[in-house]
């Protein structure tokens, strides 16, 4: 799943902490809070998330 940082852009990685982080902007998310939208997600339309972007603390599923 490809994460995306809302301020500055930029692909989130996931750390040895089970969180994204932006490289750039160093903002961060835990990642239990993208796999719970995930999971809603799955309920919905039998096919996981290809594409979110976290705005503060929000998860907006692109695609």
């Amino acid at each position: 799943m490809k994460v995306t940082c809302d301020k500055c852009g930029c692909d989130m990685k996931i750390t040895s902490s089970f969180r994204y982080q932006c490289l750039e902007c160093k903002h961060e998310v835990e990642m239990a809070l993208i796999q719970d939208v995930n999971k809603k997600y799955w309920a919905e339309h039998n096919k996981n998330i290809e594409w979110a972007k976290v705005k503060g603390e929000e998860v907006i599923i692109v695609k």
